[in-house]
């Protein structure tokens, strides 16, 4: 798919149209896909370098592009973040599945993640949530099946990753709050989407039914909405760093990254299991140790009988 771009002047002036906009709204919402993680050298997908252009033309993805593993969330990311805990953002939607906005400290309970995160896995029986710093779907013996090996530690179910795959449903729970956010959103912010998945591709319409109501759309890309938004032609960081800039917010923290705490809890566990595995294995051997000396007592003391 062409890729266009804005010139710089037109893109500082969008910028503030944006951040006017942000400052403003009553419930902006924020909408994501695969050009917010270009930065982060993951491909997208309908980018010249993208999945789906590499698929259909039979191109070569050229650059030093990364695995999930190796990607590290970009100035976007943070941004968003920040715009969440000063009170802006009052959620997000996003069809990524590289789990980089939950890395950059967003905030839990304000997004939805609705084709899934590959670091997140959920027991369906107790809805208990387990987030990682691996890639669950490593472990995954059968993606029909999403399950990956571990077991709920509060009602012992077998635990499922969360992607929902073309064809499957998405988890409900996940589209009714984006749904019901995307009623109140007076103000959309579509960041790096083509805009052709479905469900997600059709909530931004409805801030249209909102009085004042408007969609900014963020894109190198034409899609199929440009005629009814404020549609922008560049990267999102891009973009992103003018919008903080006439925000007033220049200095944020762009070094958090989840994973490491999550990598430091997992050790933490790893290590208690060994402790407790260690042990299981002392007790069993001393209780084995108090038994045999039992019974050579006993059969000592049968031969003196005898």
């Amino acid at each position: 798919m062409r890729e266009y771009e804005d010139s710089d002047a037109d893109i500082r002036e969008y910028a503030k149209q944006v951040s006017d906009a942000i400052k403003n709204a009553s419930h902006l919402v924020v909408y994501t896909g695969a050009g917010v993680s270009t930065s982060a050298k993951i491909p997208d997908y309908r980018g010249p370098q993208g999945a789906w252009s590499v698929r259909d033309y039979g191109t070569q993805q050229t650059g030093n592009k990364k695995q999930l593993d190796e990607a590290s969330p970009t100035y976007t990311h943070y941004a968003l973040t920040e715009l969440a805990k000063r009170g802006y953002l009052k959620f997000l939607i996003s069809t990524n599945l590289d789990g980089l906005h939950l890395r950059s400290g967003f905030p839990t309970d304000i997004i939805s993640e609705m084709h899934g995160n590959c670091y997140k896995e959920i027991c369906y029986a107790c809805d208990k949530i387990y987030l990682r710093s691996f890639n669950v779907l490593k472990t995954r013996s059968d993606r029909w099946t999403h399950l990956t090996g571990r077991f709920c530690t509060e009602c012992g179910a077998e635990l499922k990753d969360t992607i929902a795959h073309f064809t499957e449903n998405i988890y409900k729970k996940e589209y009714e709050s984006s749904e019901k956010h995307a009623r109140k959103a007076d103000i959309a912010l579509i960041l790096g989407t083509s805009m052709f998945v479905q469900p997600a591709a059709s909530l931004p319409y409805k801030t249209l039914d909102l009085e004042g109501g408007k969609i900014f759309l963020v894109n190198l890309q034409r899609t199929p909405i440009d005629h009814l938004c404020t549609k922008i032609y560049s990267e999102t960081d891009k973009l992103m760093k003018l919008v903080m800039q006439n925000l007033g917010i220049e200095v944020f923290d762009t070094s958090y990254d989840l994973r490491d705490l999550l990598e430091e809890r997992e050790r933490a566990l790893a290590a208690e299991e060994n402790r407790k595995q260690k042990w299981k294995l002392i007790s069993y051997v001393a209780l084995v140790g108090v038994l045999v000396g039992t019974a050579g007592l006993g059969y000592l003391k049968y031969k003196k009988s005898n």
